[in-house]
């Protein structure tokens, strides 16, 4: 398996990525008013599902379309046909107005590889990538059981992978107006995902975070056994609600570590790096250089993009890097991985880092297009175009300054740092968090150091899984 690959957003099988958006296209279609097949409408904005829908052939799931309607407790839940929400509506707008996006959101049909099942229904053109997208801004990530769990967790970009890894889908995904609409969409999103109705999800039902899977997949997630621990042994929460706690999904997805589980192995030695998060190593790699060019495939990190032209990028040229992995179900708070002081902390949206928006589903174009999981693929590329936290440390001795860099991606793209300059740091202390889904993050040091990696249970560092706190290296001074 490719270095590359060691962690994954999206299931190697691209039939379980078809299966989840056939399935989400239905009905997206069907709220929207058009035929599931067809695509022809069947009733106008307002109308009653249930009665538009009888003696039309179509099957009506009224469980299935729940989750996407925002019914506070208490209220009829009167189905209808929705319009599109104003921020998707002039996203659409944008594209058919804007010639040059216009040409890559069609062109980016015809080139993307067809799905496998040529039963399933299949995004068609840009106008089911819209309802697609609308459909979502009111859906919280449920679970699923196996692989379609890992599609569930970043609906978005379930939707869209089929697309990422095409020319045309590489100039829609990095033109600035383009993400500057994603940028407003995931910021409604967001505001969902915060809400007190966003709690649907968590229920101990079939797809809900507090069924026995989920909670066992959380559990396992985290280095636990399923068979022995279980999750309010692991996480922070009040068994008594029946929400555990949590006041809504990202609650849920930020959830806290019981202190015994999160415990920081050899906290008093300097020479010790420990894990900043609980993620899978992706790579460590040396002799860094100022600029590089880091859109190509497997190449080298290009530090004056990943820091942003910072002041201090300088400091870090041949220095070393190591780079980890978090899924879906992981721990999504950042400790220190050193004892030190703040030096300072910076946020930075993207490939236009100097202001808004990010950049979210561009990717590193390759020639595998039956594994649909491009960004993925592409870690060490979007450590340079993506939102990212980044916070300096002044180390102790041996480590001395060195950088956490924080990398959020796709539908995420939401890092939030909780440290100031000037603060003075123990190892495990929390920085920051990611909201809302998977993400990556890079450890960064100074030339001048040896800095090697521990092996864990016996396996090389690199492709492991490590728990936030775990040892993961040794520094020392190079004579």
């Amino acid at each position: 398996m490719p270095a590359t690959t060691v962690c994954r957003w999206l299931p190697q099988d691209p039939a379980a990525v078809e299966t989840f958006v056939s399935n989400l296209l239905v009905r997206s279609r069907i709220i929207h008013g058009r035929h599931p097949r067809t695509r022809a409408r069947f009733a106008g904005v307002g109308e009653n599902l249930e009665t538009a829908t009888s003696g039309t052939g179509i099957e009506l799931d009224l469980g299935c379309l729940r989750q996407h309607y925002p019914f506070a407790i208490g209220q009829e839940q009167d189905y209808t046909v929705r319009a599109l929400h104003p921020i998707v509506q002039e996203f659409q707008d944008y594209i058919e107005r804007e010639g040059v996006v216009y040409a890559a959101f069609n062109e980016m049909f015809e080139q993307a590889p067809p799905p496998q099942n040529e039963d399933q229904a299949k995004i068609e053109n840009y106008v089911d990538l819209m309802e697609m997208i609308d459909t979502n801004l009111t859906t919280a990530p449920s679970f699923g059981e196996g692989v379609s769990a890992m599609v569930a967790a970043v609906p978005f970009y379930g939707i869209i992978s089929r697309f990422c890894n095409t020319p045309a889908g590489y100039n829609a995904f990095t033109h600035p107006g383009v993400n500057e609409r994603f940028c407003r969409v995931f910021t409604a999103w967001h505001d969902y995902l915060i809400s007190a109705a966003s709690t649907n999800v968590i229920h101990d039902g079939k797809d809900g975070w507090l069924s026995t899977a989920a909670l066992n997949a959380m559990v396992q997630s985290a280095g636990g056994n399923p068979k022995q621990d279980t999750f309010d042994n692991f996480f922070i929460c009040d068994t008594s609600d029946p929400h555990y706690g949590f006041k809504s999904y990202d609650e849920l997805f930020v959830r806290e570590l019981k202190e015994i589980h999160r415990a920081v192995v050899f906290p008093d030695n300097p020479a010790i790096v420990n894990a900043a998060c609980s993620s899978t190593v992706h790579k460590l790699y040396c002799n860094l250089k100022k600029t590089d060019r880091f859109w190509v495939k497997n190449t080298p990190y290009s530090l004056n993009h990943i820091l942003a032209e910072d002041d201090l990028v300088d400091t870090f040229v041949n220095g070393t890097l190591i780079q980890a992995m978090l899924g879906s179900l992981d721990y999504h708070r950042w400790r220190s991985p050193v004892s030190g002081t703040v030096v300072k902390t910076r946020l930075i949206s993207g490939a236009t880092h100097p202001n808004p928006p990010p950049t979210y589903y561009a990717a590193c174009l390759d020639d595998d297009h039956k594994d649909l999981d491009v960004v993925s693929r592409s870690q060490d590329f979007v450590t340079a175009i993506s939102t990212r936290a980044l916070i300096f440390i002044q180390a102790d001795e041996p480590v001395g300054l060195m950088c956490f860099v924080g990398v959020g991606l796709g539908e995420v793209s939401t890092c939030n740092v909780v440290v100031r300059e000037g603060q003075v740091l123990k190892k495990g202390d929390e920085l920051g968090q990611f909201h809302f889904g998977g993400s990556t993050h890079c450890l960064i040091f100074q030339p001048g150091l040896t800095v090697a990696p521990i092996d864990q249970e016996g396996k090389d560092l690199v492709g492991s899984k490590v728990r936030v706190g775990k040892d993961i290296l040794t520094v020392t001074k190079q004579n």
